[in-house]
């Protein structure tokens, strides 16, 4: 098992169509992640299946007061 941010991921181990069809979503969100500079962490089994977390801070959105 190794864990890789999405900017690495796309850089040396696939494109933005491959990792988008082994998460079972559209290539536009890759992108749009990507775009964003969203925290997103790969993990490459080593079964091949791979997986896809966000590293977000708690609480997430900035309160209104």
């Amino acid at each position: 098992m190794n864990t890789v941010s999405l900017e690495e991921y796309l850089a040396g181990h696939g494109t933005q169509s491959d990792l988008a069809k082994a998460l079972g979503i559209q290539q536009s969100a890759v992108s749009q992640m990507f775009r964003a500079k969203r925290d997103i962490r790969i993990t490459l089994h080593d079964d091949g299946h791979i997986e896809a977390n966000e590293i977000r801070p708690i609480p997430a959105r900035k309160s209104a007061a």
